[in-house]
């Protein structure tokens, strides 16, 4: 008989890692844009600094969405899961019930 198992804590806790790598895009981000040109030194130096932050920045960009669709489906998964466990549980306990009720009777 197969055995299927879903570590709901676990996949919690990776959407907690999901939230964070989120944050952590944010902060970079925000850090690039607050460079800015103009603040690094030289004008060649700014100037690849500036080329340097717009490439990461719609790279990051792009990044951050597919991390939030991740988020979005796992946080779907977890709710599907959590919902069928207790679906079952509440069944099983109905016919524990019954059955109880016919060998007591």
């Amino acid at each position: 008989m197969p055995d299927f198992t879903v570590d709901i804590g676990g996949l919690q806790a990776l959407g907690k890692n999901l939230d964070h790598v989120g944050e952590n895009i944010e902060q970079a981000t925000k850090r690039m844009e607050d460079i800015g040109p103009d603040s690094i030194g030289p004008d060649d130096l700014d100037e690849a600094c500036a080329d340097f932050t717009s490439d990461w920045s719609g790279g990051l960009k792009k990044i951050k969405e597919a991390v939030t669709g991740i988020k979005g489906g796992l946080d779907n998964a977890v709710q599907g899961y959590a919902e069928l466990e207790e679906s079952l549980k509440s069944s099983l306990q109905r016919m524990a019930a019954k059955v109880e009720e016919a060998t007591a009777g």
